[in-house]
């Protein structure tokens, strides 16, 4: 008899044994999939488990698992945090979204145009610039960037004239991505640049590419304008600077 109830006590602890581990695992796979741990009296956020590339649309990154959901404190909630997958409807990621982000208006902004992979700020206009690769910043600039642009005229009455003509601008996308592989390389295509501007710039830009050349100078997304400069001609480019 004391046999037998020693058996039960062990078969009791076995099965105990295996419950506990089954339900730390389960447990721990959930805490993984769709909702990460909660943080107690925490507000609901949407987050990247992975990186999640430019372009990509709302309901893709859902049905690839890209977006989760976790739990944070009021306090660590971007004011502009989205908190539902209904809110992703009709949303592209302008740049890509790396993982653990939480995801915000401004990473995945409402689409404004039929591809939705670009958004154009409030007051702007985009329009598209070819380049070649040199002046076109050699393939170091892309989505979210900032780079000045520089007129250089072609010879009129044996003048020509090269100067900075706007500053600051912002890219929007480069070939229809966020970066360009393999910047530096010698003898790289061309690139479309689609840049965000106001319709006076764009007038302006509009007619510099058709009648003359543009260069592209890529520059820190914080730095501030500078003062007009003084342009440089055929005379003064050859002076001490």
């Amino acid at each position: 008899m004391a046999r037998r109830s020693n058996v039960i006590v062990i078969l009791g602890l076995a099965v105990f044994i295996v419950g506990a581990a089954a339900t730390y695992f389960l447990v721990r796979d959930n805490g993984e999939s769709d909702t990460a741990s909660s943080v107690q009296g925490g507000v609901p956020v949407l987050y990247a488990s992975e990186n999640i590339p430019a372009g990509t649309s709302g309901s893709s990154a859902l049905q690839a698992g890209l977006i989760k959901t976790k739990s944070v404190t009021a306090a660590a909630k971007p004011a502009s945090a989205l908190t539902d997958s209904s809110q992703l409807a009709n949303r592209t990621t302008a740049v890509g979204v790396p993982q653990g982000s939480v995801l915000t208006d401004d990473a995945f902004p409402v689409a404004q145009t039929r591809v939705g992979t670009v958004k154009i700020p409030d007051g702007k206009t985009a329009i598209a610039l070819n380049m070649t690769n040199v002046p076109g910043v050699a393939g170091y600039a892309g989505a979210g960037d900032k780079i000045d642009i520089y007129a250089l005229t072609k010879p009129e009455n044996g003048i020509s004239e090269g100067r900075l003509v706007q500053q600051n601008v912002e890219i929007l996308s480069v070939n229809g991505a966020n970066l360009t592989p393999s910047p530096g390389q010698p003898g790289a295509p061309d690139r479309v640049f689609l840049v965000a501007v106001d319709q006076v710039q764009a007038e302006q830009l509009a007619y510099l590419t058709h009648f003359e050349h543009l260069y592209f100078s890529l520059v820190p997304k914080d730095q501030a304008p500078v003062a007009p400069t003084p342009g440089v001609n055929a005379e003064s480019a050859v002076q001490p600077r």
